[in-house]
């Protein structure tokens, strides 16, 4: 089962994962439900916030890891407190002026160590491990599965900072060069979901047209 929490709370020493109705398939098929257990799971979006409203009685928020919700209050928090960020997910190009923005909009934020998240082999990515695990705070942007699979690794390990998974925010804070990728009246009607699937048709109209109705009603029982 994935717990949906109802609002959220920052907390260190905990990982944090964002569901979606297609991320909520991919998970549910990757992880045991043991492992979901230690992960704290939010609603990414409104169909899963609407879902969980109409079909279990539960009102929880949307929460996502992006700047409309939950990224500035992880990211500030990591400014004040001066904790070390570890950033893993898209490609070297993007990471890289992923965290020259975040420094930008940060000012001494510590980006400790930033990498893309595609590895070309086993050992490569233990080694990311080793040294991500240098950092206070995680944050993974590798796709649904992926990143929770890396987060429960780290844990695993011994590692004690707190995670967090980010889907494809690295990627939109890089395209909108470290400014709001979302305009505030589509934030505020959440159209989020129409604006993105306009952006990146090829790859989204499939996944919200299809998938994400098909997995809520293959997956939707495992939602508490």
């Amino acid at each position: 089962m994935i717990r949906l929490e109802r609002e959220f709370h920052l907390e260190e020493g905990i990982d944090y994962s964002f569901i979606n109705p297609f991320s909520l398939g991919v998970v549910a098929q990757s992880l045991s439900e043991q492992e979901c257990r230690q992960i704290r799971f939010y609603a990414d979006g409104i169909a899963v916030v609407l879902y969980a409203r109409l079909f279990k009685g539960k009102k929880i928020q949307r929460t996502s890891f992006d700047d409309t919700s939950i990224a500035p209050v992880v990211l500030g928090h990591a400014q004040a407190t001066q904790k070390r960020v570890a950033l893993v997910g898209g490609t070297e190009e993007n990471v890289r002026q992923a965290s020259q923005l975040l420094a930008q909009k940060y000012p001494g934020l510590e980006i400790s160590y930033a990498r893309s998240g595609f590895f070309s082999s086993d050992e490569e990515r233990q080694q990311s491990l080793v040294q991500a695990a240098n950092a206070d705070i995680v944050i993974v942007g590798m796709g649904a599965g992926k990143q929770e699979r890396l987060l429960l690794d780290l844990r695993a390990a011994g590692w004690q900072g707190t995670g967090f998974t980010c889907g494809g925010y690295l990627d939109q804070f890089v395209e909108a060069k470290g400014q709001d990728y979302y305009p505030a009246w589509v934030d505020r009607l959440n159209l989020r979901w129409l604006y993105r699937m306009m952006k990146e048709p090829n790859r989204l109209l499939k996944r919200y047209l299809k998938d994400y109705p098909r997995f809520l009603i293959k997956y939707g029982n495992k939602i508490e």
